[in-house]
């Protein structure tokens, strides 16, 4: 999986940043949560499967898909490209989205830490 998102924890909240022109597709400069709002941190091992919805606005194409996407009445975030297991984070309330789907550079530690942070609220 590639390296398309930082993710990082700032104060009470967990910050994505879109990586390089992934900021343009993805029409996302930042994502900010609340780790309150945070109700479940998972890895998505087979991200291929997951039911997308209707993609507005983004980029869905030559394996990359990196925007918003609207599955059954929801919002999700997506950006991730090629193979591999990415970072599901599920979001109370649908600010600014009702889940997130990012490639990472270890998606393990990832989780981990957004886990281990959103616990701690």
């Amino acid at each position: 999986m590639s390296d398309r998102n930082t993710v990082s924890i700032e104060d009470d909240a967990l910050v994505v940043t879109p990586r390089g022109l992934d900021k343009i597709w993805g029409f996302r400069r930042r994502i900010t949560v609340l780790l309150s709002a945070i109700s479940g941190v998972e890895i998505e091992h087979r991200p291929h499967y997951v039911p997308m919805g209707w993609r507005g606005p983004g980029l869905d194409g030559f394996g990359k898909l990196v925007g918003t996407f609207h599955p059954s009445g929801e919002r999700h975030y997506w950006n991730f490209s090629g193979k591999g297991s990415v970072l599901m984070v599920d979001i109370d309330g649908g600010k600014p989205f009702d889940r997130l789907y990012l490639s990472v550079a270890d998606v393990e530690d990832a989780c981990r830490m957004v886990r281990e942070a959103s616990n701690r609220r």
